[in-house]
């Protein structure tokens, strides 16, 4: 048997593995100008503002909004099965 296989084997080495990484990589969802807030200004712009509305009224406590994000939530949904299935949709 190879020697690398046995300093592995009795604890010789620490094995590092990419599942306990805990970086948090943020990606532009929320940005204005991002693909995913053009979308939903093009088809739920009325929704997008009702629960802006509603959380900037509430401090932000998306808790007491959860009647207007079910609505945006179902209209995003629609809208993304929509873009994702036109192949001319370009962002």
């Amino acid at each position: 048997m190879p020697m690398e296989n046995m300093v592995h084997m009795f604890g010789g080495t620490k094995k590092k593995s990419t599942l306990v990484d805990e970086r948090v990589i943020y990606f532009p969802r929320e940005d204005e100008g991002s693909p995913r807030q053009s979308i939903l200004d093009k088809f739920c712009q009325a929704d997008v503002k009702t629960f802006r509305n509603c959380m900037s009224l509430n401090n932000y406590d998306e808790n007491k909004c959860l009647v207007t994000k079910g609505i945006l939530d179902k209209c995003a949904a629609s809208a993304f099965k929509k873009v994702n299935s036109e192949p001319e949709w370009i962002f």
